[in-house]
């Protein structure tokens, strides 16, 4: 499988992108972050695996953020015999077509175009391995499995010698036969788990549901045995219930009466004790009588005796209240004194604060033309750096041409001079010319190609051999590829295109630190934005020197202190105004207490003479006597009333009554229930002797025994099955051990530039990395760096890339990868990368370019 070319359309971020892919080698994508890099990947797995009409969260997360568009994917893809263009619309007006281009063009639609790349992809990608050789963000950089890729069977097979070319991977034969195993096998287990299924499983459960049924019948029929067996004692217990029952109808009469009995005394008691309550409350009236008139000749001498207090209050509170008054005006007029000092300092202050203001602006204005000069330098640097690389236009790449062809033209010129035959012309008279340039003294040529000498009337060519002429045919072609070269590169000589490309390479760099440094300077702010700022600063800054300013810090401590001060001296103030409120306050209350208690010394003596007129004291205490007489009385009564209904034990009698009443209500429903049970009983005998469960046992054993006997016939076969499976999946697993080798010898050929020549590895069967060996020390895989694990990941996907046919073969793609090695590391994996590239599709998607700058031969495409 290739990919030739990937568009996609409102995806994610990206509004549009048309990226066109090299056929083999590397391909590296760079961009920054966010820029889509990953979003492409994404979009051609959702082009090949969802249909255009998913409402999945992962399609709908693709449509741009408030946007109501839809997101497109275009992509032209070889795979096996077949090269196509695919084009999906996902969320809005969704809309699929295919255009098959090879090896015969077709055109389809919609669902029947979906369909149609699915049979494509399932001829001739082999899915397992294009998934194991992606290494995308966020993933495990360890190899994914691949024991099921036919791909890298077929190539393992090749690299092991064990089958020829034409004949790589399993037989046909040996596929069928696995085929119909792998069936039988099924037939009876689960392929995941081997849990029974299918033939086996439905064998068990009719294995199991006879037996049931059998066990059911047999249960049955013991219920019947047993209901005949209860219903002799069923009866018996009706006939005992019954008999119990009579003599508890006669208990329960005579306990009722005597209940009357005991409800007549209570209720003379309940009478009794209303009495009581009646006397009690009468007593309690008059008692209350006597009380409350004691109370009133107290509440009077009391009211006499606030009314003499309140007077003596009102007068000393007034006088505190004057005294008060006389030392709040004396602090009022220390607190104004504080006030006045307070404002001149604060007059002050603000002088200074103005002064301190245009200092300020001064310096920041000393500080502005300082940026504002380096800016100005850096922007001078910067535009020399520039001018410099733009006189330079020879690239690294071309300083590596440039040594190389000074190589191969010194290799190509001593092949010439070994090669060529040497010629003397030594001119023994005028008129010599050697092709066509006059000779007077002798001279020695190297013949790399046809040579005429010319003297008077002869000429001598000299025609070098066929291998001498194709080695001076190439020296020449060198030479024009050189000149080419210094020409396009405007330097006079090839040995200059590499310092002149080191010029430009340096000032490219300066270029970078420059405009860094400016940054630095300028910070979030433009040159025009600091120039603003100090022609505002400079506007603000008066043209007349400040005279002798006074020191603001010492203005503000004296601030402070008299602002203490003025506080303190207000604070004392309105103390002692506050003192002369309260004072006054508490005279206003005493005098208005006062007089609320003449009042009610006046409407004491008015209540007490009228309740004297309607009763005396004599009076009330003489009533309250009697009362106390009566409810004494009226006790006696109830006492006596009380032991006769404690002698006769009513709570006793109720309970007894109520204890004979319950025997008799669970007698009769052990009565209704034995009944109930001899009905049930007697119409379990009737339904077993008209339904025939006797029959019904005799068919369930039968079905019983058949089901036994094909479960075991079922669970024979069963387990020829599954040793047979078993067996040839261990023969086959056996068989992919040795692949192992051909992937382990790769994968240490492509380690070597990056560990060490003497790196080993450990592969598992299924082409996991276990261990790594260097310098005689073996460790585990996972004990390995986060750096070292990514690089052994990427190594491994390059290693099946190089061993798999090209008509197999798959992209190797390579989202951010190396983000974890170090320099050193770096640029051995960008050497390994190119080496390895070969026939591979390789797609390299990265926001730091330079890591993969050593790559060979690498098509770059920024987006």
């Amino acid at each position: 499988m290739r990919v030739h070319r990937l568009k996609v359309v409102n995806f994610r971020g990206v509004v549009e992108r048309d990226v066109e892919f090299a056929d083999t080698g590397v391909t590296v994508i760079e961009g920054e972050n966010e820029a889509g890099k990953s979003s492409m990947v994404e979009a051609l797995d959702l082009l090949l695996t969802t249909r255009d009409k998913s409402s999945k969260a992962s399609v709908r997360a693709v449509q741009p953020s408030g946007r109501d568009v839809g997101s497109e994917v275009t992509a032209e893809i070889s795979c096996g015999p077949w090269r196509f263009e695919y084009f999906k619309r996902f969320n809005k007006a969704p809309e699929t077509s295919l255009t098959i281009l090879e090896p015969k063009p077709e055109q389809l639609t919609g669902r029947a175009a979906h369909e149609r790349v699915e049979q494509i992809l399932d001829a001739s990608l082999d899915r397992t391995l294009y998934r194991a050789l992606s290494l995308l963000q966020s993933t495990d950089p360890e190899l994914g499995a691949l024991t099921d890729s036919s791909a890298l069977s077929r190539a393992l097979d090749r690299a092991a010698g064990d089958v020829d070319v034409d004949q790589a991977g399993e037989s046909l034969q040996t596929q069928d036969l696995l085929a119909a195993v792998t069936a039988e096998y099924q037939r009876y287990f689960t392929a995941a788990q081997g849990r029974p299924t299918g033939e086996l499983l439905a064998a068990e459960r009719a294995a199991a549901e006879a037996s049931s049924a059998v066990a059911e019948r047999e249960r049955i029929l013991a219920t019947v045995q047993e209901a005949t067996d209860r219903l002799p004692g069923v009866a018996a217990a009706i006939a005992e219930y019954a008999e119990l029952e009579s003599e508890q109808r006669v208990e329960v009469a005579r306990l009722a009466a005597e209940v009357a009995q005991a409800d007549a005394v209570v209720e003379k008691l309940d009478k009794s004790k209303a009495v009581v309550a009646q006397r009690q409350a009468e007593a309690a009236a008059a008692a209350k009588a006597v009380t409350e008139r004691k109370d009133l000749r107290a509440r009077l001498g009391q009211a006499e005796s606030d009314v003499a207090s309140g007077r003596a209050a009102v007068e000393s509170s007034r006088n505190d209240a004057r005294v008060a008054a006389e030392r709040a005006e004396e602090l009022g007029i220390e607190a104004t004194a504080a006030q006045e000092r307070l404002a001149a300092l604060r007059e002050r202050i603000v002088t200074a604060e103005a002064a301190e203001v245009v200092a300020r602006d001064r310096r920041r204005r000393a500080e502005l033309d300082a940026t504002l000069a380096e800016a100005a330098r850096l922007q001078a640097e910067l535009s020399g750096a520039v001018k410099v690389a733009a006189d330079y236009v020879a690239t690294d790449a071309d300083a590596s041409r440039a040594v190389d062809l000074d190589r191969a033209i010194a290799a190509a010129q001593a092949r010439v001079d070994a090669g060529a035959p040497t010629v003397i012309v030594t001119p023994l008279g005028g008129g010599v010319t050697v092709d066509g340039e006059a000779v007077t003294d002798e001279i020695t040529v190297k013949a790399g190609r046809a040579l005429s000498v010319d003297a008077n009337d002869v000429r001598v060519r000299v025609v070098p051999g066929t291998d001498a002429q194709a080695s001076a045919d190439e020296l020449e072609a060198l030479r024009d590829e050189a000149t080419a070269l210094v020409d396009r590169c405007g330097v006079e000589r090839l040995s200059d295109v590499v310092p002149a490309a080191a010029r430009r390479t340096e000032a490219l760099g300066r270029i970078r630190e420059v405009e860094r440094a400016l940054r630095r300077e300028l910070g979030e702010h433009s040159v025009d934005d600091l120039t603003s700022e100090r022609a505002a600063v400079d506007a603000r800054i008066p043209d007349v020197e400040p005279g002798e300013v006074d020191d603001l810090g010492a203005l503000r401590v004296r601030e402070r202190d008299a602002a203490n001060a003025c506080s303190a001296a207000e604070r004392a103030r309105d103390v002692e105004s506050a003192r002369v409120r309260e004072h006054s306050s508490r005279a206003e209350v005493w005098e208005t207490s006062g007089q609320r208690a003449a009042q009610t010394v006046v409407a004491l003596r008015e209540e007490i003479v009228r309740a004297v007129a309607d009763a005396s004291d004599a009076d009330l205490v003489s009533a309250s006597s009697a009362a106390a007489t009566d409810l004494e009385n009226a006790r006696v009564v109830a006492s006596r009333i009380a032991l006769d209904a404690t002698r006769m034990d009513v709570p006793g009698v109720r309970a007894r009554f109520n204890e004979a009443e319950a025997a008799l209500d669970r007698t009769r429903t052990k009565i209704a229930d034995e009944r109930k049970t001899q009905t049930e009983l007697t119409t379990r005998l009737e339904v077993c002797r008209s339904d025939g469960r006797f029959d019904e046992l005799s068919d369930a054993v039968a079905e019983n025994d058949a089901a036994a006997a094909s479960l075991r016939r079922v669970t024979d076969r069963a387990a020829g099955a599954r040793v047979l499976f078993e067996t040839l999946q261990r023969k086959r697993t056996e068989t992919r051990a040795r692949y192992v080798d051909p992937f382990t010898r790769r994968l240490e050929e492509l380690a070597g530039p990056v560990f060490g020549e003497g790196v080993r590895f450990g592969v598992a069967d299924d082409f996991q990395i276990q261990t790594r060996t260097l310098d005689g020390v073996t460790v585990d895989v996972e004990s390995l760096s986060g750096g070292a694990r990514e690089q052994l990941g990427l190594l491994a996907r390059l290693a099946c890339a190089s061993l798999i046919d090209q008509a197999d073969g798959v992209p190797v793609i390579l989202d951010d990868a190396l983000g974890y090695s170090d320099p050193k590391r770096l640029s051995s994996m960008a050497q390994v990368l190119g080496h390895a590239a070969g026939d591979s599709q390789i797609i390299v998607l990265t926001c730091t370019p330079d890591r993969y700058r050593d790559v060979r031969d690498a098509t770059l495409i920024a987006v």
